[in-house]
């Protein structure tokens, strides 16, 4: 076997235990991570605010990627399991699921900064575009978008022979397909985030400098600032890191296709690429796949809706026992 067969299939290997790793890794953690989450975003504090309802949306559609997404990716790539090869039409809709669905949770996270910039405004009338009935309608327009602008996505997939491999047979639909991810799944999602999560900061100076100091406030506003401010922080890591693990896919992506469309690549190179790619698309699912862990680190009122699931209360028996046994016993 000559050298560059073994390099050839040291990459490859490289490759399939890169996939098992991060595969499985963010499988477990997304499971544990998106079931907390419901749970948390469903209890009664959080359920009347549209900006949770965002959140909420980002963590279902972020288990459709953890339970269809990665086990489809784990299984073809680190075990040789390929149901995108089943046939033409299994590739094509399974590509289009999978490409449009693992876009929304970023575009949720970009709706969530819109609602809190609204929700901060001192305008009466853009706070009242701060609801769950925009809310409700937003997430199906949201979806319904994001359905249409990659209808374009199976028209250019099929199984590609000899290797038979369900991928994109058009060269310069390959370098297209790279700047629309870019613009469609970092650059508008981030900017709006970048954009909106700013302005938000400024209307909360704005706002801080209006007050004046009150002995006595109104507890439950005070309440909804304390909810609010932290639905901030927690919004605000989260553009983070999907802003950061989105970029680096297209970056990584429209780098491999801009070189295969300038040079002509050896095996080699071929094997490079597509460990390139199969290592970026796995850190861009981080940021579908962590939320739950982000908001722990930025929330004290998530973590402490967290803490209240873990902490078992006595059964009310035991706590009958406990008081009969100190209340004196009268003797006849």
């Amino acid at each position: 076997m000559s050298s560059s067969s073994i390099t050839i299939n040291n990459i490859k290997q490289s490759t399939i235990i890169s996939t098992q790793v991060f595969g499985i890794s963010l499988f477990i953690i997304g499971v544990i991570g998106h079931t907390l989450s419901i749970y948390v975003f469903t209890r009664r504090i959080f359920r009347s605010n549209p900006c949770v309802c965002y959140f909420l949306a980002s963590t279902l559609s972020g288990c459709v990627v953890v339970y269809i997404n990665i086990p489809l990716k784990l299984l073809q790539v680190g075990y040789n399991i390929d149901v995108f090869t089943y046939s033409v039409a299994m590739c094509q809709s399974l590509t289009y699921i999978l490409n449009s669905v693992r876009v929304l949770p970023s575009w949720f996270i970009a709706l969530a900064s819109i609602d809190r910039f609204l929700c901060s405004s001192s305008s009466v009338t853009l706070r009242g575009w701060s609801s769950m009935r925009i809310a409700y309608r937003a997430i199906p327009c949201t979806i319904l978008f994001i359905g249409i602008a990659f209808i374009h996505v199976p028209f250019y997939n099929t199984i590609l022979l000899p290797q038979r491999s369900c991928s994109i047979a058009s060269v310069a639909y390959r370098s297209f397909f790279g700047i629309w991810n870019l613009v469609f799944w970092s650059w508008i999602p981030t900017i709006c985030m970048l954009v909106f999560g700013l302005l938000t900061i400024r209307h909360i100076r704005q706002g801080s400098r209006r007050i004046v100091p009150q002995n006595t406030g109104n507890l439950r506003q005070r309440d909804q600032k304390k909810i609010n401010r932290q639905l901030f922080q927690m919004l605000l890591i989260q553009s983070f890191v999907f802003g950061a693990t989105t970029t680096i896919l297209s970056i990584g992506n429209l780098y491999v296709s801009i070189t295969s469309n300038l040079i002509v690549k050896n095996d080699i190179d071929k094997a490079n690429d597509t460990l390139l790619v199969t290592i970026v698309n796995w850190i861009a699912t981080i940021g579908p796949c962590t939320n739950f862990y982000l908001f722990v680190l930025s929330s004290q009122l998530f973590r402490g809706e967290v803490i209240k699931l873990f902490l078992w209360r006595r059964p009310t028996s035991t706590a009958n026992t406990i008081t009969a046994s100190h209340i004196p016993q009268t003797r006849n």
